[in-house]
């Protein structure tokens, strides 16, 4: 083919040398395309490799890996804290998608490299191909994490079709949304990883809960806001009226009387007693062999009756502080005790939803006096704060059913009961 004089041809794709994927073209710098999740994990080794001391030693007599895991060190961040243990959860996520198409997908993964792409406009449809040479390998700059897990999904999957539990094809049809950054120096790509991950805003702990439609104790947490309350006013309103849905912290004058990560402080731990605990803001699993909507209608009747029993007392947030996640959670650990969907964690007798209540009616809620040392503390300055249920769970709990005597006492606004006195030996009868 010919070009007039002084004019470069037309740029090629070779497919001898290289795959044409079909892409949207951001800037001479980025493309937007859907890879097959088979040439992902070709062109994007897995992460985890370049960490595992025994892979190393044949990953890197490959000169190109070498070379892309000096890059990664200089650009990722190793797998551990948050992020190793984020790495099985996002797998059991991207297999519900993959089995059970229980959610919409993965955000895209943030590919980059220093070497410039072939792209090839189409300008009848404003489309384009880009050109991936089939020696190339890619640095996952932003969703590292999803590709670790990818691979996960990819060696169950293998493993499950092996034993002729699922067919080894599921795979094959998955695209993932990637964006690819190409031809940029290894200091764009470091700022590339800084501003995807450092300068946006981290959603806070009430708006996640509020955004998760899977999570079991979540759905259970919907269910107890669409009941109706009344106010100690006599207002009816539903129960969301009352609840906090997008700050942490319910303000002075706000009408609220407690957030939604407390009230799913209350369920969780109504869910599974005192190991409720430790779970926090993250995702509960499902009990096994459970009714889920029966269990969802009890633990959400037992939530519901204790904020409308104590109505008063959730609504004067001045002078009680049975809203704090850590009382609610000790009166869950408390309200486990009640379940009949499902077993109760606790060794202690069963107790009818009367018997919570009335054993709950028994304790002082006010903010000073009751609770000192066991669920409160003293700021320099005197003021009262409720720690949280982490650190203060354990105790508030074993004050609300009685395990702890002097403490329970002390809510009650009882005196202390006399230590237990040690037995006698013979000897000392004489």
């Amino acid at each position: 083919m010919t070009t007039p004089q002084g004019q470069s041809p037309p740029p090629f794709i070779d497919p001898s040398k290289a795959s044409a994927i079909p892409c949207l073209v951001v800037d001479d710098h980025q493309v937007l395309a859907t890879l097959a999740l088979g040439h992902l994990l070709q062109l994007v080794p897995d992460p985890m490799q370049f960490e595992d001391k025994r892979a190393q030693h044949s990953l890197f007599t490959n000169p190109a890996l070498v070379d892309l895991a000096e890059k990664r060190e200089t650009i990722q961040r190793y797998f551990n804290g948050a992020k190793k243990s984020n790495l099985p959860k996002y797998a059991d996520f991207i297999a519900e998608r993959v089995q059970k198409s229980k959610h919409r997908g993965t955000p895209p993964i943030c590919l980059g490299t220093t070497s410039k792409l072939t792209v090839v406009p189409n300008p009848s449809d404003g489309t384009a191909r880009v050109a991936i040479p089939y020696s190339r390998y890619f640095l996952a700059v932003d969703g590292e994490t999803q590709r670790a897990a990818w691979q996960l999904v990819t060696n169950k999957v293998w493993e499950l079709s092996r034993a002729g539990l699922i067919e080894e094809e599921i795979l094959e049809n998955v695209r993932v949304p990637v964006e690819i950054h190409h031809g940029l120096t290894v200091d764009d790509l470091q700022a590339l990883f800084y501003e995807r991950n450092v300068l946006g805003a981290k959603v806070n702990v009430n708006e996640a809960i509020a955004k998760d439609q899977r999570d079991p104790a979540t759905q259970i947490v919907r269910a107890v806001m669409a009941m109706a309350i009344q106010h100690p006013s006599g207002q009816r309103t539903p129960t969301s009226a009352v609840v906090m849905q997008q700050s942490r912290q319910v303000g002075k004058n706000a009408p609220e009387w407690i957030t939604l990560s407390a009230l799913r402080t209350l369920v969780v731990t109504t869910l599974y007693g005192r190991a409720g605990l430790q779970y926090g803001a993250k995702p509960v699993p499902m009990p096994d062999n459970v009714d889920f909507e029966s269990l969802k209608a009890e633990v959400a009747n037992v939530a519901h009756l204790v904020l409308q029993t104590f109505a008063a007392q959730f609504a004067n947030r001045d002078k009680f502080l049975i809203g704090s996640p850590a009382i609610l959670a000790g009166i869950g650990v408390a309200a486990n005790r009640t379940l009949g969907s499902m077993k109760p964690a606790s060794d202690k007798p069963r107790l009818t939803v009367k018997q919570l209540l009335d054993m709950l009616s028994e304790i002082r809620w006010e903010r000073d006096g009751f609770w000192d040392g066991i669920g409160t503390r003293k700021t320099p300055k005197g003021v009262t704060t409720v720690a949280g249920p982490k650190e203060v769970g354990y105790a508030v709990s074993d004050a609300i059913d009685g395990t702890n005597p002097v403490s329970a006492a002390q809510i009650r606004g009882r005196p202390s009961p006399p230590p237990a006195q040690e037995p006698m030996l013979m000897g000392e009868l004489q």
